[in-house]
């Protein structure tokens, strides 16, 4: 029952005194609305554009170059008066031959001599020396030069290499010594050096002509190298020399 009494009661229609009064605030809002609308159109003011200055400005032209200098007209009196001067005719001469004249046999004799050849003497010899003897004996030729003198090492023989030696090369200080790995097997090795010693018996260098090994290939040069030899004389000047050494290391 309280429902369609709800129902009832929003079904109630409005009264008439309010409908006209909804309809007249309507128009009214609406009137002056468009007063508003009308009166802010009429009252809008134009806004004045922006003045712009423009000023364009330019380079300063270049003054203008100076004019030339007026030419100079040279004067006539400054000009030198030269007069023509005629050519002369040449005149044509013909040489003439002349005669040529024999020298004579004293002329001749004395240009001989001028040009290097020594006058002859009745009975000399072809080959004489001037002022010599009549009939002597021609001069013998110069003797030859003597030859060159060796600048190098002298190379001898093996046998008189060693001959010079001063120490035991079979010594602890002189020999070369076999690691003890090669010396064991008690093979031999052999080895061919070129040794070359000085004018005082020092060696200078050792050269390893065919080695023995890697093993004593390297003590060939600091072992050997304190070797000492006698001076080689030769004409009774010291000189040095060189030789080849055959050298042998066997193991025990």
């Amino acid at each position: 029952m309280a429902f369609e009494a709800i129902l009832q009661h929003q079904q109630v229609k409005p009264k008439r005194w309010r409908r006209a009064t909804l309809v007249l605030s309507v128009a009214a809002h609406v009137v002056a609305l468009s007063a508003a609308l009308v009166h802010s159109v009429w009252q809008v003011e134009e806004m004045p554009m922006p003045s712009l200055q423009v000023t364009l400005t330019a380079a300063v032209p270049p003054p203008p170059p100076p004019p030339p200098p007026a030419a100079r007209k040279a004067s006539a009196e400054s000009r030198p008066k030269t007069r023509p001067v005629e050519p002369k005719p040449q005149e044509l001469v013909v040489p003439k031959d002349k005669p040529k004249e024999e020298p004579k046999p004293e002329a001749a004799a004395e240009g001989a001599v001028e040009h290097g050849e020594p006058e002859g003497q009745t009975g000399g010899q072809v080959g004489g020396v001037p002022g010599g003897v009549v009939g002597g004996v021609q001069g013998a030729p110069p003797p030859p030069p003597p030859p060159p003198k060796p600048t190098g090492p002298k190379m001898v023989s093996p046998t008189i290499g060693r001959g010079q030696l001063l120490i035991d090369p079979n010594s602890e200080r002189y020999r070369v010594k076999l690691p003890l790995a090669l010396a064991r097997t008690g093979d031999t090795y052999t080895a061919l050096m070129r040794m070359c010693v000085s004018a005082e018996g020092s060696v200078t260098s050792v050269q390893v002509m065919k080695g023995a090994g890697p093993a004593l290939d390297g003590q060939f040069p600091s072992v050997m190298g304190r070797w000492r030899y006698r001076p080689l004389m030769v004409d009774g000047v010291p000189t040095p020399f060189c030789y080849l050494l055959r050298y042998e290391v066997s193991g025990r």
